[in-house]
């Protein structure tokens, strides 16, 4: 696993997170795995990278991704892609339970913080692989 991989719609909270995580003191273990925090335009991906093609990327090159949410209704939609594609082994998505609290509430923004970072030490260590989805605050 790379790292986690903010999606278009929540790349700039992604500075945020980050910040979060150094003020918890969990960034150096983080740091201490090689686990990265990127954004589309570090990658050079299209923000215009549909659902089913981002997540096999995703799992071909070993990010997790972290999204508000990609649930739309159809056949290639993250949702879709999740149920038909997703086996114990896949590395999870993490999805952003409410972006409006994340911003405007400190205390919910710690629990995302604290719980991406447990997640992604755990990720790291081959857990949570039997997971689709994580939504963040658990």
């Amino acid at each position: 696993m790379q790292g986690l991989l903010a999606d278009v719609n929540v790349q700039a909270h992604l500075a945020y997170l980050r910040h979060l995580l150094i003020f918890l003191d969990l960034w150096p273990v983080l740091a201490e795995l090689n686990v990265r925090f990127v954004t589309f335009a570090e990658l050079q991906l299209s923000p215009e990278m549909l659902d089913r093609p981002l997540w096999n990327y995703c799992q071909a090159e070993g990010w997790v991704l972290f999204t508000e949410n990609r649930n739309q209704d159809d056949a290639d939609s993250l949702e879709a892609t999740l149920k038909d594609s997703g086996r114990m082994g896949h590395l999870p998505v993490l999805t952003l339970a409410n972006k409006s609290r994340f911003e405007h509430q400190r205390d919910y923004a710690v629990r995302v913080a604290a719980d991406v970072a447990e997640l992604m030490f755990g990720i790291s260590q081959g857990e949570y692989t039997h997971q689709g989805r994580i939504y963040v605050p658990r």
